[in-house]
């Protein structure tokens, strides 16, 4: 994966894709959307939006993606699409593709919190499938940040000269899968570290 963080990213087009692509970037990157017009869902992404009238016209396009380091052509007009990317490819810029010739940049459906990033991508075969997956991820473990604090207890507790079934290994096997750990856990984690106190016996 690549850290757009502070980075220019540019999208041309403003339907539906173009806003999820545009939402994608607009908590790391510098995003700037150019449309003849705008879903309603932009007015509540932060980015900058420009009104303009989208042409094949090579030196434009070549002006406005001036400084960018992704460029995402997400228009309905796939030849379009295919024009952007040639220029991007002159300018050695990356570029994602929403509809027509395949870009050299593929977007996982991802998610993330304050201490991971899951990335899923079927390499731009089946997206709905990424998203299925990630939609999944969501729903299975909406405490993943405080499911991976408890292990990281679990690894400073228990790490140690801990031998068998009370080794380190063992506990943190054990106790991330334990559907008790998972309901202690919905109730805070110091009741989840009570929890596999009293399990594992320090």
């Amino acid at each position: 994966m690549i850290d757009f963080t502070g980075k220019k990213v540019i999208i041309f087009g403003g339907g539906v894709v173009g806003a999820r692509k545009a939402r994608y970037f607009a908590h790391e990157a510098e995003v700037v959307v150019y449309s003849r017009s705008f879903h309603q869902d932009f007015h509540e992404i932060p980015v900058r939006t420009e009104v303009c009238n989208l042409t094949g016209d090579q030196k434009t396009l070549q002006q406005m993606i001036q400084h960018a380091s992704l460029v995402i052509a997400a228009t309905s007009d796939s030849e379009l699409n295919s024009v952007i990317k040639n220029v991007c490819n002159r300018e050695n810029i990356w570029c994602n593709i929403a509809a027509g010739t395949r870009g050299d940049v593929v977007l996982p459906a991802k998610i993330s919190g304050d201490r991971y990033v899951i990335a899923v991508s079927t390499i731009g075969s089946v997206p709905a499938i990424s998203r299925l997956i990630r939609e999944g991820l969501e729903h299975s473990f909406p405490d993943l940040d405080d499911l991976i604090l408890l292990g990281e207890w679990i690894r400073n507790t228990y790490r140690g000269d801990r031998q068998g079934t009370d080794s380190y290994d063992a506990v943190l096997y054990s106790a991330l899968r334990d559907p008790e750990t998972r309901k202690a856990l919905a109730t805070g984690i110091e009741h989840a570290k009570e929890y596999i106190k009293r399990r594992f016996a320090i």
